[in-house]
């Protein structure tokens, strides 16, 4: 194993997840595999380097269990032997079914009681995860963000430059983190990149509970970003709003971001027990958009 100066600090969306190395393990496969279809020397210069991908095990001080693996085995091999996706992944991804539940995400994003109203119950689910998650009951919120700023700043103490991935709400979580670490916590050092991946910071309810959504100025946003770099996979319900990227463009016209940048057309073709699933971790994990920016990162 060589020493490498660079490491990738991985936050998992909400529900729960598998033991931690299992997730790991996993991830970094899909990872490899993508770098690897890009620049193979990459890809060998990263497996040999010691540490540089960690997990984030937040979901568990969440949920207090773990989820089975086992069930999406079949689909990371499946997923890991095709080189891009097929014309089926194509048009079930970019279907008019999948239009309109975008359609009906964004009508209730914007009128909160037709949402209610037509919500399904895993969304309402998921709604009242994300409600704990920003009421802070038993301070739980605290105790996620409290474990990613531990891993960056091992990192940081570790002169290390940090890549800081953030999945679905683990974007939220993240990014919140952030901001506590450069204006409640002072600490000065800089992360070298973040990416979202399909990440539902755009939604109105989402934006406006993020840390410093109440302020105003250089206090409204994390200081603590070189490059942002947002993927969304086509098909993606929650994470194609254009509000995202006008935070991004405010935070880098004050000076608080290098730069910016969006890739809405990733293309996640994971299948899973229940079909495609274009929101899943391996899926974005192993897509070109990812491989691309990750090869421009290890290289630069």
């Amino acid at each position: 194993m060589s020493v490498s100066n660079k490491v990738i600090i991985f936050v998992p969306g909400i529900r729960p997840k598998p033991p931690a190395k299992d997730h790991q393990d996993a991830l970094w496969r899909c990872l490899l595999a993508g770098v690897e279809q890009l620049s193979p020397a990459t890809a060998e210069s990263m497996a040999q380097a010691q540490g540089p991908f960690q997990v984030v095990p937040w979901s568990f001080e969440y949920y207090r269990m773990h989820a089975d693996i086992t069930p999406d085995l079949p689909g990371i091999e499946a997923l890991l032997k095709k080189a891009e996706p097929s014309r089926a992944d194509l048009a079930e991804a970019g279907s008019l079914q999948r239009r309109f539940q975008r359609w009906l995400y964004s009508i209730g994003d914007s009128m909160p009681f037709i949402g209610r109203l037509f919500a399904s119950e895993p969304l309402r689910l998921r709604l009242s995860e994300i409600a704990r998650y920003f009421d802070n009951s038993d301070r739980v919120a605290d105790r996620m963000r409290y474990m990613v700023k531990a891993a960056l700043l091992k990192a940081w103490q570790e002169n290390k430059k940090v890549m800081l991935i953030g999945h679905s709400f683990g974007s939220v979580i993240a990014y919140d983190a952030l901001w506590e670490l450069g204006h409640v916590e002072g600490i000065e050092d800089t992360l070298d990149t973040f990416i979202s991946m399909g990440s539902p910071m755009g939604l109105s309810y989402v934006r406006r509970d993020l840390k410093g959504a109440r302020y105003k100025g250089a206090k409204q946003f994390p200081i603590n970003i070189r490059y942002w770099r947002n993927i969304a996979a086509i098909g993606e319900v929650t994470a194609h709003h254009p509000a995202l990227k006008e935070m991004q463009q405010t935070m880098a016209a004050a000076g608080w971001l290098n730069e910016a940048s969006n890739h809405n057309e990733a293309v996640n073709f994971f299948r899973g027990p229940d079909g495609l699933n274009v929101h899943k971790c391996y899926g974005y994990f192993y897509n070109a958009e990812t491989a691309q920016i990750i090869v421009d990162w290890w290289n630069a």
